[in-house]
């Protein structure tokens, strides 16, 4: 990075840090109100039957209000880590402060009615709202800056959120762009720990807690037992295979079969029968966060764990393929609980697991499923050691999240995320036709891209650089002023993408159209 950049740079990492800190704590701190309240609610029609009908013409209202928002409003629209990864990359546009409004309101109506949704996922998009709000506020001169500085903030999001900073550094890299270059380590370096630090002082003026989970276990798991984490780990890998072939079922029927129901419809009906579902047991509503809790602790019989498994994955693909608000961090942790649990279960069971492993193997279902849904392992691992202090068991729990990581790669099956993501680009740009373009840009003096590498830098999405022709010096020490850059990629709006691009190397000051060409067949574009 140019020392000339650095200091800028640092001071809008920390500003967006900062606020994103501020921000996600009053959320949390709304949504936990909100979600207290919804319990409420839930148990006292459990203990008077007779107002079941007012539990559903509530649910029903709620659901109609929440599409609403969702159709007045599209930027709050599903998952939101999906969604913020999807604006990251620069597949999806949106609206920043419009963004921030929309997902805070549109996920209290989700919590309010039992939706098995998280608040982590809104809490990443709302942080990357907020980068982009600060580079548009502060460096309205570097629009480069842009997505560096939103990658920070979705970052700060995220470890506000959770509690675990380390995990949110590595969001950035192996899930945002799955790519490490300096300056994306820097962005979410600093950003995260300006929100730690925003955060634990509220957290602790409040006498709130900052970490998402409050237990761990003393068990370690010797060495003789490690195919015990082989196996969780395996059944995570292949549960997380089935999750994603149901999530694209699922939107198959809502979206083909029944596309003549209107959303909204679609919406209503979720949180109706979330509403019926709920009546009969909490366990299938919520955010799975006490779940986690009560498998954890041994409190859920084994005979419920398929069950709640099977209902509360459907709940949620039927909500996110509705674009319900919410999030789906917390809820795939849960699933990973239960398919721990059900494991250890089995495994003492038939007597080949003592009973004081059980904690231990419920923690490597969690982050082994993570793993696997997202093909994030070393997030899964880092997250294993903040949230659950899983240092000593760091050998089994890494045996699991490889094995399960093993089996979506070597079965060639896309993670959860990205066919989420998938179908969030898809859905930005329906009924829009893609150009594929080849074009030959000159590097200007002074702009971003001189000194940098090539991969280093986030080109706009599907931009491939085929070549790069310097008159006299030899083609080393990264681009430079001068360079001539043959241009290849595919895009929905070729004005945004062209002002993108002289963001990063330079006003051209001319008609760009005479600079462009057909683009060669024999060179692929990638879609993401």
């Amino acid at each position: 990075m140019k020392f000339k950049s650095i200091l800028p740079f640092l001071a809008l990492s920390c500003i967006t840090g900062a606020l994103t800190g501020c921000l996600i704590f009053l959320f949390k701190a709304a949504a936990s109100f909100v979600i207290e309240l919804s319990a409420g609610i839930y148990d006292t029609v459990r203990e008077t039957p007779s107002m079941l009908p007012m539990l559903i013409a509530g649910a029903a209202l709620l659901g109609l209000i929440s599409a609403i928002v969702l159709r007045t409003q599209p930027d709050c629209r599903g998952g939101g880590i999906p969604a913020a990864i999807a604006i990251l990359r620069g597949l999806m546009p949106f609206r920043w402060l419009r963004s921030i409004v929309s997902i805070f309101l549109s996920a209290m109506l989700t919590y309010l009615g039992g939706v098995p949704l998280g608040n982590e996922g809104p809490s990443v998009q709302m942080g990357a709202s907020v980068g982009r709000g600060v580079v548009r506020a502060f460096a309205g001169k570097h629009p480069a800056w842009d997505r560096y500085i939103m990658t920070g903030g979705a970052c700060a999001g995220f470890a506000a959120a959770t509690g675990s900073p380390l995990t949110g550094i590595l969001f950035a890299c192996e899930e945002a762009h799955r790519r490490y270059t300096p300056m994306i380590f820097t962005a979410a370096s600093i950003t995260v720990l300006a929100s730690s630090i925003v955060t634990r002082f509220l957290c602790s003026v409040t006498n709130t807690s900052y970490t998402l989970f409050s237990f761990s276990t003393d068990s370690i798991l010797p060495l003789r037992m490690i195919w015990a984490a082989v196996l969780t780990g395996a059944a995570a890998g292949f549960c997380a295979i089935l999750f994603t072939h149901a999530y694209r079922r699922i939107r198959r029927f809502l979206r083909h079969t029944l596309k003549r129901v209107p959303a909204a419809v679609k919406v209503v009906l979720v949180f109706i029968i979330v509403a019926v579902i709920g009546f009969f047991s909490e366990a299938f509503v919520g955010s799975g966060h006490e779940l986690v809790s009560e498998l954890f602790h041994n409190r859920v019989a084994w005979q419920w764990m398929i069950p709640l498994f099977v209902i509360r994955a459907l709940l949620l693909l039927c909500a996110t393929n509705s674009d319900i608000t919410g999030g789906l961090f917390v809820p795939t942790l849960a699933f990973g609980a239960l398919i721990g649990a059900l494991c250890a279960k089995i495994m003492i069971g038939v007597g080949i697991l003592p009973q004081e492993y059980y904690s231990v193997i419920v923690i490597i279902g969690i982050v082994s499923f993570l793993s696997a849904a997202s093909r994030t392992p070393v997030m899964a691992i880092a997250f294993a050691l903040e949230a659950f202090r899983g240092l000593p068991n760091l050998l089994p729990i890494a045996t699991g999240v490889t094995v399960a990581f093993l089996i979506i790669e070597a079965l060639g099956v896309a993670s959860f995320t990205d066919t989420v993501v998938e179908s969030k680009a898809e859905a930005a740009h329906a009924g829009k036709t893609a150009q594929v373009v080849g074009i030959h840009l000159t590097v200007r003096e002074g702009s971003f891209a001189v000194g940098r590498e090539i991969h280093n830098i986030l080109w706009p999405p599907t931009c491939a650089v085929l070549s790069v022709h310097r008159e006299q010096e030899p083609l080393s020490g990264g681009i430079a002023a001068g360079d001539q850059l043959h241009l290849h990629y595919k895009t929905y709006d070729p004005e945004a993408t062209l002002r993108e691009l002289e963001a990063l190397i330079g006003s051209q000051g001319e008609d760009l159209s005479a600079h462009m060409h057909p683009a060669d067949e024999n060179h692929h574009v990638p879609e993401i």
